[in-house]
């Protein structure tokens, strides 16, 4: 089968790959829709290392059951998507308490490792643990089912901060996780939100979105002093860090509250001057998000097709798969205009 793999540093190439067979156990899934996540194009930038080298990437999708495996719920045609989470096994005595993340026996994520296990949704034809499939909504189109994941981690991350009506957010960063984070703030009742951006266009299209109240500049040399000032100089209650940028998350650090509380979404791979002062000197609460909760990843489903949660504004543009190369680099432009490119596949 065709999938797109990467194969070196900032290259990804189509190859012909063995397609998954069914097993009775596993469920096949047809890709349709499959978001380009900045995660991706982070394991396309270092794609000549051992880590992610010989990845096909893709975990952000929908797509059509070829085979529902052992799921006697699912059948040939359904619509679903996968909970791309690295799968826990459901027996040990972690999973049998609940506690999945400390599973045992887990399987890579698709679509984030090498190993053929793990081959994610750049492809004709994806194989999913069991427990990971869950069927569309008939009222979600493929485009929204792809958008569950990038809106699942800021969902969690603004669970987990207890956002309360009235506060004030801060978002570093303007890209479709930082957006999502701001319009999440505004979802769980922030009376002001306010975003740090150095890409005009992405910065300036959250705020015509109405999802922030206030854009500042993150190269701004006076960007915490105006900061502070736009709070009353009392600094904020909550910032949610997105942008995998440590001036973004140093200057955030510096315009909090006393005993503020801080999420970490954006990813920085490489170790970076992190500002423990400010960390200290303001006694923050600082917790790190990598991902969601299976429940969480389901309750943003439902409310997005619903209809309380539009994630089609960060809908840029749809391309082939032999067009992705091109599309990482597009993504990877600090100036670019794209927030969410879409891969499209026959149905």
């Amino acid at each position: 089968m065709k999938a797109a793999m990467i194969t070196g540093d900032k290259k990804i190439e189509i190859v012909q790959i063995d397609a998954p067979k069914a097993d009775g156990y596993h469920v096949l899934m047809k890709p349709t829709a499959v978001g380009i996540c900045g995660s991706d194009v982070h394991f396309w930038q270092v794609g000549g290392g051992q880590l992610y080298n010989k990845t096909v990437p893709g975990h952000e999708h929908a797509g059509i059951v070829v085979d529902p495996g052992i799921r006697k719920d699912l059948k040939v045609g359904d619509r679903i998507t996968t909970i791309p989470l690295t799968t826990y096994c459901g027996r040990c005595d972690a999973c049998l308490a609940g506690d999945f993340d400390n599973c045992t026996s887990k399987i890579p994520a698709p679509g984030n490792y090498p190993q053929e296990a793990a081959r994610g949704s750049y492809s004709d034809l994806m194989r999913a643990a069991p427990q990971m499939a869950v069927k569309l909504p008939d009222a979600m189109s493929d485009e929204e089912a792809a958008m569950i994941e990038p809106a699942s981690t800021p969902y969690s991350a603004c669970k987990q901060l207890g956002i309360t009506r009235g506060a004030t957010v801060l978002v570093s960063g303007g890209g479709i996780i930082g957006s999502f984070a701001a319009q999440w703030a505004k979802y769980f009742g922030a009376s002001y939100v306010a975003m740090t951006e150095v890409n005009k266009f992405r910065g300036g299209k959250v705020l015509k979105d109405g999802y922030i109240d206030e854009l500042f500049d993150g190269a701004d040399e006076k960007v915490v002093e105006k900061l502070r000032a736009a709070t009353g100089g009392k600094g904020f209650d909550y910032f949610i860090e997105c942008s995998g940028n440590i001036n973004g998350t140093n200057n955030g650090l510096a315009a909090m509250k006393m005993r503020g509380k801080v999420a970490l979404i954006g990813v920085q791979f490489i170790p970076k001057p992190y500002s423990i002062y400010h960390h200290m000197l303001y006694r923050l609460t600082v917790i790190g998000i990598l991902g969601y909760t299976a429940p969480e990843f389901k309750e943003v489903m439902k409310i997005i097709a619903d209809k309380k949660f539009d994630v089609m504004k960060q809908y840029s543009r749809d391309i082939k798969l032999e067009e992705v190369q091109q599309a990482f680099a597009d993504l990877e432009n600090p100036n670019g205009t794209d927030i969410k490119i879409m891969i499209k596949f026959d149905k």
